[in-house]
């Protein structure tokens, strides 16, 4: 039997019939979007045992589960703004001022681009939250309005937080916003008093959460869902292994990286442990983060991708 809190070894038939059953009810894509059968393929014989218990681990979260988790992390706010023991009615006029007031904004790279995932979920807050569009900015844009009006809520959207260091650099990030003026969400949050400051991903890890709080601590994060640190492939005490397979789980993801082309960058991006060396197992929509191991999306070397990149 397998000490408390550890998965049981599975076998490569009943993972693919799992797999096979998620395409069926459509939480899963099409195989051409992702293909167990075809990356169970990429694996040595006796890398088999270790390759199917990490299918069986990697979590696939289609785009209206997310659109699901945001509003959930994005309504659980209201625990955070309201007074729960207040009567129902004030509580909902607070909510719906705290609503009414908040500017919108994304999560920025270390060198900001159109192609960075916050933008989507800016997206999201018009569609799903019927955020009206102009209070809907950049981040440059808020830090303008900040400073030429009253103190207001502001509201961060993202789709996933792997280290923390994306949401931190724009949180530190100084920008001009003037011809003689540049200043930082911390500049303001540190010489302003009132302006109250939110953020709302889908997905955050553990370590990506405590980073956010050591480093900008008047920030109120609510995620929809907190990936623990034994969730990692490469814990010590990962919820991914059973115990016969712990031991060498390292080992055998950092051989099959090898073997794929999959370089050592010190937990930079394509890292054979995934960014910041998260080991983690999971994509959602047609987006696999930075923070999941490179085994599962490269297309190099022969390798057959479970879910390519998009």
């Amino acid at each position: 039997m397998p000490r408390s809190g550890t998965p049981a070894l599975v076998h490569s038939e009943f993972v693919l019939t799992k797999c096979d059953y998620f395409v069926d009810v459509q939480l899963w894509p099409l195989k051409a979007d992702l293909n167990p059968q075809a990356w169970l393929e990429n694996f040595i014989s006796a890398e088999l045992p270790h390759a199917t218990q990490l299918l069986n681990a990697f979590l696939y979260f289609s785009e209206r589960m997310v659109d699901e988790m945001f509003v959930a992390a994005f309504q659980a706010l209201s625990h955070a703004v309201t007074d729960p023991s207040a009567p129902f009615l004030a509580v909902q006029n607070a909510w719906r001022a705290f609503v009414d007031a908040a500017l919108f904004t994304h999560v920025t790279g270390e060198v900001p681009s159109t192609t960075d995932s916050g933008f989507a979920f800016a997206r999201r807050a018009r569609q799903l939250l019927q955020i009206p569009e102009e209070r809907i900015l950049t981040p440059r844009d808020v830090l303008m309005a900040l400073l030429a009006g009253p103190p207001r809520p502001v509201v961060f959207v993202d789709d996933f937080v792997g280290s923390g260091n994306q949401f931190i650099e724009t949180w530190e990030r100084i920008t001009s916003v003037s011809h003689t003026l540049s200043l930082s969400f911390k500049t303001i949050a540190e010489s302003r008093r009132g302006d109250r400051f939110f953020y709302c991903p889908a997905f955050c890890t553990e370590h990506g959460l405590s980073e956010i709080k050591r480093r900008c601590p008047p920030v109120v994060v609510s995620a929809a869902h907190v990936l623990p640190a034994r969730y990692s492939v490469l814990a010590h005490d990962s919820l991914i292994w059973p115990p016969d397979l712990l031991p060498s789980a390292t080992d055998f993801v950092r051989v099959a990286s090898l073997r794929a082309g999959i370089p050592d960058a010190n937990g930079g991006v394509d890292d054979w442990r995934g960014y910041h060396q998260l080991g983690l197992a999971l994509a959602f929509g047609r987006s696999i983060p930075d923070a999941t191991i490179p085994l599962f999306y490269w297309e190099r070397n022969g390798w057959k991708p479970l879910m390519p990149r998009r």
